[in-house]
């Protein structure tokens, strides 16, 4: 079966967190994905340094290519120009003004290609004061609002596991901005440019959070909502168990709480669950006293006799071994030229007719320099002037 989005070629050049993230996810579904970088980035050191010996274990380069190029060289923005004329999509992570100063920016390259979806990702877009400020993860996701409010009561905020602007806002929502602007050009015949700032998208996640504020209403900065246990509210909540582990409570309707009350051996409390006061106190020393008497496992082989929204809270190594993330093929295996069986993250989009293939690998940098270049018609003696002259990589 032919991939989703087979035929579709991208040039990226954001190759930090929400790049990756976003290439990963157009490069499952079938886009021809060449990351191109400066011809010897190892030589730079610092966070490039593991980019280079090996990223064979790394899902965010399966399905794309590598090649190095030096943009700053006459010879290098030639070669590029070539690529663009044959894409469809460039993306690109560099700081405002960056691109122009390469002469690779959305201008330039709509009169090499006009049918080019250029997208740019920021962390505060391309206008506005913040535009110039460095950043990462978590000066995103505090403008976003989101860092202040996650935190227990009278606490300080909590910085979360995983890099929520980078992936969740700012890689997803630039694969949705690519694929929209690729539909519209079906209508129109013409490419646009992407904006995306993954502070915007922080505020968007946000949603549930902010709304209130915009209708004047007092809105909790200590992280209580209904969706982070709000004063606590005992059927939205995290409770340890005997063994040292937790047990994750979301029982919001009131039938999904009657069931919950009835296997914790309270019945009485269901005509009480929103209940103030002295009565939910009493109802949440209770469950808190409950969960602790029997085991993580036990409680969850208990409570799921009936619909009562729980989930055992997840460490990392328990995430890949679960039944239902395997079943979902979250975790999978695929073949690797070097590694043979190698276990990978899967897509979290399900096709029914183009599902996820290892299309191939990048193992070091530059793989596929030649590959391309020969696609453009280089043959080999001019490949290895290029190489002589620091012009690929």
């Amino acid at each position: 079966m032919p991939a989703a989005l087979d035929g579709i070629r991208m040039l990226d050049m954001a190759w930090q967190g929400p790049g990756v993230f976003c290439a990963t996810l157009l490069g499952d579904l079938g886009v021809d994905v060449i990351k191109v970088y400066e011809a010897h980035p190892e030589r730079r050191g610092g966070p490039l340094a593991f980019m280079y010996p090996d990223v064979a274990f790394f899902p965010g380069w399966r399905n794309c290519k590598t090649m190095g190029l030096n943009l700053k060289d006459e010879e290098g923005l030639r070669i590029f120009y070539q690529l663009a004329e044959g894409a469809d999509v460039i993306i690109e992570g560099f700081r405002p003004g960056v691109t122009r100063r390469l002469r690779v920016d959305y201008d330039t390259m709509k009169k090499v290609n006009p049918r080019l979806v250029y997208a740019s990702l920021t962390g505060y877009g391309q206008n506005g004061p913040y535009r110039d400020y460095v950043g990462h993860d978590i000066n995103y996701i505090s403008v976003g609002g989101l860092l202040g409010t996650t935190r227990l009561p009278d606490g300080p905020p909590v910085i979360p596991r995983t890099v929520l602007a980078d992936f969740a806002a700012g890689g997803m929502a630039t694969a949705v901005g690519i694929l929209a602007a690729l539909m519209a050009r079906e209508k129109t015949g013409a490419g646009q440019y992407v904006d995306v700032a993954m502070a915007d998208a922080v505020v968007a996640l946000m949603m549930p959070v902010i709304l209130p504020c915009l209708m004047d209403q007092v809105v909790s900065e200590q992280g209580e909502t209904i969706a982070t246990g709000e004063r606590p509210r005992p059927w939205y909540n995290v409770y340890e168990t005997k063994d040292g582990k937790h047990i994750s409570v979301g029982a919001v309707e009131p039938w999904f709480y009657a069931n919950l009350c009835q296997l914790l051996g309270r019945e009485d409390f269901a005509e009480h669950q929103f209940a103030e006061g002295e009565k939910r106190e009493e109802i949440q020393q209770y469950f808190t006293s409950a969960f602790l008497s029997k085991t993580r496992d036990e409680w969850l082989e208990i409570l799921r006799r009936k619909d009562t929204c729980v989930s055992p809270v997840y460490g990392p190594h328990e995430v890949v071994r679960d039944p239902q993330l395997l079943a979902r093929e979250m975790i999978v295996e695929l073949d690797h030229p070097v590694l043979g069986k190698a276990k990978q993250i899967g897509t979290m989009l399900k096709l029914s007719e183009s599902p996820l293939e290892a299309r191939c690998w990048s193992q070091r940098f530059g793989q596929h320099t030649d590959e391309i270049l020969h696609e453009l018609g280089y043959d080999d003696a001019r490949i290895r002037k290029l190489r002589e002259a620091d012009v690929v990589g």
